[in-house]
């Protein structure tokens, strides 16, 4: 395992301070990403039917380091090794420090293991009319490559942006995305096909919304001037239409984890520092478990992973 990520740290290096070599690599892994999505007729949700193991990552943000851990404590590549997966959850950029490492050594996970690594979007992958603040990372490629290379990087990861999915479903077990459930087509539709297979419209739903302990529907999220926060109420529908568990996703810093909506939603945060947070999580599930567990909230605890 060691061995493995030490591989993958070397290759990193020699990517960061080489422009072609950064500009190879973007474009291997936006081909991949379209493959991928070619093969699911363009629908932006992935659907995971198996029993096997897979690795959650939270926001990483530029934390190399902080990745490097958690790859190693959750023995990420005996898990590809044996048929299961990782899965992101967005927000590979902006704000860390090793934005540019972090965001190399995504790419070369994804690029090595295809579909065995998902990459889903978050709210710092943006759509152009839905730029967060701070959104340094096209300055990071400045700094590194120089204006005109930076641009034409930053380009090139535009259309790795839009070709990233936004959910991942598996059936009966949960269903992962950055922020929130798409209400609207929750609302909307009856079917789950319908309900996940989101558009453009969806994704300030889907990458800026937050569970909210005060609310049972769901209103405008002020906190952030975009998304929705929505209660318990609505986790409750949405996971009995799409027959799951559990909600997984990201976008809000805290310890590692947290659990809301009487172990429902869970959050997880995998970077550390920036937010004054002492700890970063992680999960490991083997899905066959999860499938028969009797008690979610138990389990989860149970797999989660701090550094």
């Amino acid at each position: 395992m060691i061995e493995e990520l030490d591989g993958y740290i070397s290759k990193v290096e020699l990517i960061v301070r080489s422009y072609a070599e950064l500009e190879v690599l973007i474009e291997d892994m936006l081909n991949e990403l379209l493959f991928e999505l070619n093969l699911r007729d363009g629908k932006k949700y992935i659907k995971l039917d198996c029993n096997c193991k897979a690795v959650f990552i939270g926001d990483v943000h530029g934390d190399f380091y902080t990745l490097l851990d958690i790859l190693e404590k959750t023995d990420a590549f005996n898990v590809l090794r044996n048929g299961g997966y990782i899965v992101f959850l967005g927000d590979y950029v902006d704000r860390g420090e090793e934005q540019i490492r972090t965001l190399a050594l995504v790419a070369l996970l994804k690029t090595s293991w295809r579909d065995r690594v998902v990459l889903l979007r978050g709210n710092h992958e943006p759509p152009p009319h839905l730029v967060p603040s701070p959104h340094d990372f096209p300055y990071r490629l400045i700094e590194l490559f120089g204006p005109s290379n930076a641009e034409q990087l930053y380009t090139s990861l535009q259309k790795v942006f839009e070709s990233l999915p936004l959910i991942l479903y598996m059936p009966r077990r949960l269903v992962a995305f950055h922020g929130g459930p798409p209400v609207t087509r929750m609302l909307k539709y009856s079917n789950t096909e319908d309900m996940l297979n989101v558009g453009k419209e969806d994704y300030e739903e889907v990458l800026w919304s937050d569970p909210s302990e005060d609310i049972e529907n769901y209103e405008f999220n002020f906190i952030r001037g975009a998304g929705l926060l929505w209660g318990s109420k609505v986790t409750e529908e949405f996971l009995k239409k799409v027959d799951a568990k559990i909600v997984i996703r990201g976008h809000e810093p805290c310890e590692g984890y947290k659990l809301n909506h009487r172990g429902k939603v869970l959050t997880l945060f995998s970077m550390k520092g920036y937010y004054g947070n002492q700890r970063a999580g992680a999960l490991i599930i083997d899905a066959k478990e999860f499938l028969e567990a009797e008690h979610v909230d138990e389990y989860i605890r149970k797999s989660i992973v701090l550094t």
